[in-house]
């Protein structure tokens, strides 16, 4: 081969190595790309904003010890103390003898009793029909005072062709068991043998609603009362356009959920007044500067630094500052100290907050969680000063989860209509399990009470 060919050969090879190159730098480019979108989409659902009750994915997978006193020690199960799930059985309210009276293998009747063996059985009787019954509700007039009205019954609605525990079932099947109404118009259909349109549904829970707004208004000025509460929020659309349906829980135990247009603090002075009593434990949201004594969430705080421990060294060594500091204030409030050392703790903890802000404040790579504490200043340790409150959120979310899970189920609201009677009977429905009360009974009564006795 001569120079001139082999030169050519040369630049033949050159050109290709460039465009594989060129090729390959188009391609990473690509990739970086699909990863930046791929690390978007993670930030979705894994940021210092997702509440303590979803579970991340692990970052390093666990080695199992080889200490074997070490694994026994952490054997998995149920916790020391832990009541089992053994079901106790019940009295039998019958007792059925049976006694065969011929011979399985040769059918001679001539048999000899020897020993019983005793089988208990749980069961329930088949699904009860619809009952219909006619109340001839007569007018009378007193003789006394000449006044006339309408005699009532226990059992009678006043208004409506549906009983009670008809009532009742429906709505049970709607909020206990996430029910959408299709599937409560076929599941009444199918095991009562009881036809009912959707809208038929629909106006039962609008009626139930009705007769629980004034019990809700109750609620409403006990949440007014209260020492302090517990208050998150979270989107809820209604006719296809955001909304935003809010939790309040009270420190005994009465939850109200209100849903409205906004996420501001209107709602807020709505709901509470423009000079609330006690205090509020909230998130970070802006509006709630505006409500006066705050106990600002920890759980968010800490997940919003834990967010910045790959950013840098002192990343990480703020967010083990930040855990020990909260630490120290959960071994604080498990010694239910006295008021003067709760107050004098108080003082001292904020000191110890402050500083450890000032001692990060120069590292630029921090900033943001670094204004996040300094906007929480003086609202981080406001749970001292309430024997009982909780430091973070945690119950105001728990509170929210059926919410957020009946969301899932029926996408939103069709009507506004629909939006504010559901508060109605949520709120009541979430405040008597919350305080160990049957909610099917205390429904009964309510509408007992509102709807064929008032």
């Amino acid at each position: 081969m001569n120079h001139e060919n082999y030169i050519k050969t040369l630049e033949a090879t050159i050109i290709q190595l460039t465009t594989e190159r060129n090729q390959a730098l188009e391609r990473i480019q690509e990739l970086e790309i699909e990863i930046e979108k791929l690390h978007q989409r993670l930030r979705f659902y894994e940021n210092p904003h997702t509440p303590p009750s979803v579970e991340k994915l692990p970052t390093t997978k666990k080695v199992p010890s080889e200490d074997k006193a070490s694994s026994e020690a952490k054997k998995r199960g149920a916790p020391n103390g832990h009541r089992g799930a053994t079901r106790t059985f019940r009295e039998p309210d019958e007792v059925i003898e049976v006694i065969a009276t011929t011979c399985e293998k040769c059918g001679s009747s001539n048999l000899e009793r020897q020993n019983v063996e005793k089988t208990v059985i749980e069961d329930i009787p088949p699904p009860q029909k619809i009952k219909v019954t006619q109340y001839n509700r007569w007018h009378v007039k007193c003789r006394e005072c000449e006044y006339e009205f309408t005699s009532k019954h226990r059992e009678c609605p006043q208004v409506g062709n549906f009983g009670i525990f008809l009532l009742v079932y429906i709505t049970m099947l709607k909020f206990h068991l996430r029910g959408v109404l299709r599937k409560i118009q076929q599941f009444l259909s199918y095991n009562n043998d009881f036809e009912i349109s959707v809208k038929g549904i629909h106006d039962v829970l609008l009626r139930v609603g009705a007769a629980c707004k004034e019990e809700y208004e109750v609620e409403l000025e006990k949440i007014r009362r209260a020492k302090w509460r517990y208050i998150d929020e979270t989107g809820f659309k209604v006719n296809g356009k955001k909304w935003w349906l809010w939790i309040f829980r009270t420190n005994e135990g009465n939850i109200l959920v209100v849903i409205r247009k906004s996420r501001g603090r209107e709602v807020l002075e709505e709901i509470l007044g423009k000079a609330p009593n006690g205090a509020n434990v909230t998130d970070g949201w802006r509006a709630y500067e505006a409500i006066g004594v705050l106990q600002r969430c920890w759980a968010h705080l800490l997940r919003e630094v834990d967010d910045f421990k790959e950013v840098s060294v002192n990343g990480k060594r703020l967010s083990q500052e930040l855990h020990t500091l909260y630490k120290a204030l959960k071994a604080t409030l498990e010694q239910d100290p006295s008021m003067n050392d709760r107050m004098t703790k108080k003082a001292l903890f904020e000191q110890e907050l402050e500083a450890l802000v000032e001692r990060y404040s120069r590292f630029k790579e921090l900033e943001k969680p670094l204004t996040y504490i300094r906007n929480g200043f003086g609202s981080w340790y406001t749970c001292l000063l309430y024997p009982g409150m909780e430091p973070t959120n945690n119950l105001g979310e728990q509170a929210m989860r059926e919410h957020v899970i009946m969301r899932k189920i029926i996408g939103c609201f069709r009507s506004e209509n629909g939006a504010e009677n559901y508060q109605y009977i949520a709120s009541l429905l979430a405040t008597w399990k919350l305080q160990n009360k049957n909610g099917f009974e205390e429904l009964e009564h309510l509408l007992r009470k509102k709807l064929c006795l008032s």
